[in-house]
């Protein structure tokens, strides 16, 4: 009887917790409340190496980051079921010979979580007392924080209490400790009422920010350059391609997203600031108004996440608007003697730096625009990198702080064992025919099109190849001439097959003369490698 009653109370205690943790995210979302579960899980993946990590997250894909979130939930809900068993076994008796009342004992019992969360959890990953110190908390709202974080486990302890009455009523001898008090179902009602009321509160202001926040992804495509065919192959005109055409500038809404949060970060830029300090001559702080002021830079780059497998999707183009990193380094008169690397420090607290030279360099720029709109809240809003030539981990997003440092500096992914290089490997992309498809001879007037695109960094595209045989022979594809030297170049080649089964490979030669390179290689650490393979069926 004692072990059924024990999971009897851990089962309340777990779904009070599920109840809380609801809400807690609920609120989150809103940037009320700091959330355990995603804090718990940030820190854990913090310390495991990417060589594990990497090989999950290409298994599992988009899924990944959720499936481990709610392991984190899970988790923190079993932590509700043991303090509920460890209440009943060892204050149930005394708070309720107190009290007389099952809710205001539970009501006390919320302090046990709020503190074993507020001071034990958030300072053991980093985001300090109630954790004032997370992605979520800003100066407007950290004093919030530890409230919403008690008001979190008064939900719990209200859920709770409804669950745990009935135990209490079924069992005499604690029935008798309750002593009769006029007025107390009144006295709860309110009380529940209070709880209900702010949670209430809390919850549709943290809906409301959320709503807010996910209108301003609703935005118009915009941005699109002009598709200019006039000096372009004659292929790029046939309608097969259209398609692959229009989409040489990426929506912002199709721009792939890949980020250390779970929720993305959601700046006011009211009080958003950015701090240029280390060794410069001026340190300063701009408000975004400021940085607007800066001599105005705008280019079209090609990003790519050094996680993208050969041929993947993780690969996208569009057009900026900002500042270069120059203009903004001369405003603060320049750098010091011995400076190295600059530093990139983002609000939710990835880091990433690169070399003094590349940041130098005429293309690399903090951008507030994207596609002619202020930057989406995924895509870094209201300021993010762009460092052409590498891999889009060191393009840092929500950035609030430059520091010019003396010495080499690993950001985030780099003391994970990722690249602190980071060079974009040469890759070709075949986007048609699809990988398993049929191509029909009579469909194509018995001259199917093969098509993609390539990438090179800031290198630049100079030719594409195919081969329909295994490497032995190769055939030149058309390029069409690329936006800008920084971006994807498309290319389409006129295939004559005849019917059968074939592996179409592709590989480019970017412009210092190298090509591709054949070799497989994993993402991790340096970006994959290897020739994009399709195969495909030509039938009538």
């Amino acid at each position: 009887m004692k072990s059924a009653r024990n999971l009897s109370v851990f089962a309340g205690g777990f779904i009070a917790g599920i109840v809380a943790l609801a809400f807690n995210f609920l609120i989150r979302l809103g940037g009320l409340a700091a959330f355990p579960p995603e804090a718990g899980l940030s820190a854990f993946l913090r310390v495991v190496p990417a060589s594990i990590e990497e090989p999950m997250v290409q298994q599992l894909g988009d899924v990944a980051g959720e499936l481990g979130l709610l392991i984190a939930i899970l988790l923190a809900a079993a932590v509700y079921g043991v303090l509920a068993v460890a209440f009943d076994r060892l204050l149930s008796r005394r708070l309720l010979s107190r009290t007389g009342s099952v809710f205001e004992s539970t009501l006390a019992f919320s302090l046990v979580p709020w503190l074993m969360f507020g001071l034990v959890l958030f300072p053991l990953v980093g985001d300090s007392w109630f954790g004032v110190s997370s992605d979520v908390a800003s100066s407007s709202n950290v004093w919030l924080l530890p409230l919403t974080l008690l008001l979190v486990q008064a939900v719990f302890a209200l859920v709770f209490s409804s669950r745990y009455s009935p135990l209490v009523s079924s069992l005499p001898a604690l029935r008798s400790m309750v002593p009769p008090q006029a007025g107390r179902s009144r006295r709860e009602f309110i009380e529940k009422g209070t709880v209900a009321a702010l949670g209430l509160i809390l919850g549709v202001i943290g809906l409301s920010s959320l709503v807010l926040a996910s209108s301003s992804e609703i935005q118009p495509k915009g941005g699109s350059a002009p598709v200019d065919l006039q000096d372009a192959p004659a292929i790029f005109s046939d309608q097969r391609l259209e398609a692959l055409v229009g989409s040489e500038v990426t929506p912002s809404a199709s721009f792939y997203r890949v980020a250390i949060d779970f929720v993305d970060p959601n700046v006011d830029a009211s009080s958003w600031s950015l701090k240029v300090g280390g060794l410069v001559n001026t340190p300063k702080s701009y408000t975004l108004e400021q940085v607007q002021g800066l001599p105005q830079a705008t280019q079209y780059t090609t990003l790519e996440c050094v996680s993208n497998v050969v041929n993947g999707n993780l690969i996208s183009n569009a057009k900026w608007t900002g500042f270069r990193i120059s203009d903004l380094l001369q405003d603060v008169g320049g750098l010091q003697s011995g400076a190295a690397y600059v530093v990139f420090y983002s609000v939710d607290g990835y880091s990433v730096a690169v070399p003094v030279a590349k940041a130098m360099m005429q293309d690399s720029m903090l951008a507030y625009n994207m596609n002619d709109l202020p930057l989406p809240v995924s895509h870094g809003y209201p300021l993010r990198g762009l460092i052409p030539g590498l891999y889009g981990m060191m393009s840092a997003k929500w950035v609030k702080e430059v520091q010019v440092v003396g010495a080499d500096y690993e950001g985030y992914w780099q003391t994970r064992g990722w690249t602190n290089q980071a060079t974009i490997n040469t890759e070709t992309f075949i986007t048609t025919p699809a990988y398993g498809s049929q191509v029909s001879l009579s469909g194509n007037n018995n001259a199917p099109l093969v098509a993609g695109y390539a990438f090179a960094g800031d290198r630049g595209v100079t030719k594409v190849e195919l081969s329909f045989d295994g490497g032995k022979s190769w055939q030149e594809a058309e390029l069409k001439n690329p936006i800008s030297n920084i971006t994807w170049a498309l290319w389409a080649y006129e295939w004559h097959p005849q019917k059968g089964d074939y592996t179409i490979w592709a590989r480019a030669t970017d412009g210092t003369g190298q090509t591709q390179t054949p070799n497989v290689t994993q993402t991790f650490p340096n970006g994959a490698t290897g020739y994009p393979e399709v195969s495909v069926t030509v039938v009538d």
